[in-house]
């Protein structure tokens, strides 16, 4: 009898749920005229909207990290002499990897704030308005950027120019770093609505992490022979003036290679170029999505709004 019971329950318990979404079904589809209406003109709005999103170029370069010591020399120092060089800040080589020093010296704000105000970053973030792509010029916002100054705004008399902080936090969200954890292999990316710029900017960050990382370098090493040569005054012992002569060449031919090698930090392996596909937005999923959702919240309001007057009007008849 108890199994009887729970038979029925469970058939009747199956039966509210399609009825349920019949119910619901039956809704939907006496507003389906509505509904068409409604999505018709939310996707026509979600086309409208991508339209005027303007076409973005990315720029890419792909880099390969420079060994910094390359076995020999300091490397074959290390082991040695490797703490009394600690002791005098000098570095002498390691297998420590410093891409990843590098890269976050790319984000830093030091590294970026000394690039966005020697390449017109703020004009190309803030001002640019439109690429026009047939005669090859970037439109800027004169109501903001006109005759090569920043305009203030007539109400609250600020100026448009933004702050460095504000172009920073801008480049970022353009910006792109990537590291192949299996090759080693760095790519730098940046996306502009003018291809020349997006290139333009990959190149010359590649450039100046290079020159940061070399004088960087040089000078160290310049502080480090002049700290080994006034120690060699200040020492008797034969054996650690062999030492400091010979730590002084090393750190010597280490300066003389980062003065002659151009790419000190990454070698290009292969150069960003001006792009001619557009990278976003990609308007066709754009629409998609948009079309989806639009339906969806749609069907969702009817249902709502007819439960809502289906409920006031039991009340009232209560």
């Amino acid at each position: 009898m108890a199994q009887n019971l729970n038979q029925f329950s469970t058939q009747n318990s199956g039966n509210t749920n399609a009825l349920d979404l019949i119910e619901l079904w039956l809704i939907l589809w006496n507003k389906k005229w509505l509904i068409m209406a409604l999505s018709f003109l939310c996707c026509a709005s979600v086309l409208a909207f991508s339209l005027t999103l303007p076409n973005m170029y990315k720029s890419s370069v792909l880099l390969s990290p420079q060994k910094q010591q390359e076995g020999g020399g300091l490397s074959a120092l290390a082991g040695e002499f490797g703490g009394l060089a600690s002791v005098a800040g000098i570095n002498l080589g390691g297998s420590s990897d410093e891409t990843g020093v590098y890269l976050e010296v790319i984000k830093s704000k030091d590294f970026l704030y000394e690039f966005i105000e020697n390449n017109n970053v703020k004009v190309n973030l803030f001002a640019a308005k439109k690429w026009d792509k047939d005669s090859e010029t970037l439109e800027l916002d004169d109501s903001v950027y006109k005759n090569g100054q920043w305009l203030v705004d007539g109400k609250t008399q600020e100026t448009f120019e933004p702050t460095l902080y504000e172009a920073y936090e801008r480049f970022l969200k353009s910006l792109t770093i990537e590291q192949d954890k299996v090759t080693g292999l760095v790519e730098i990316s940046f996306e502009h609505i003018d291809p020349r710029v997006s290139k333009m900017y990959v190149e010359n960050i590649v450039t100046l992490i290079n020159k940061s990382v070399r004088e960087r370098e040089i000078a160290e090493n310049k502080e480090s022979i002049k700290y080994l040569n006034e120690e060699l005054t200040n020492t008797n012992i034969a054996e650690m003036q062999n030492v400091f002569y010979t730590i002084i060449e090393e750190q010597t031919k280490a300066m003389l290679l980062a003065k002659v090698r151009k790419e000190f930090a990454f070698k290009v392996i292969e150069s960003p170029i001006i792009e001619e596909q557009k990278s976003s937005p990609n308007r066709a999923v754009i629409c998609i999505l948009g079309a989806a959702f639009s339906v969806f919240f749609i069907c969702i309001m009817v249902l709502l709004v007819h439960f809502i007057r289906d409920n006031k009007a039991t009340n009232a008849r209560a």
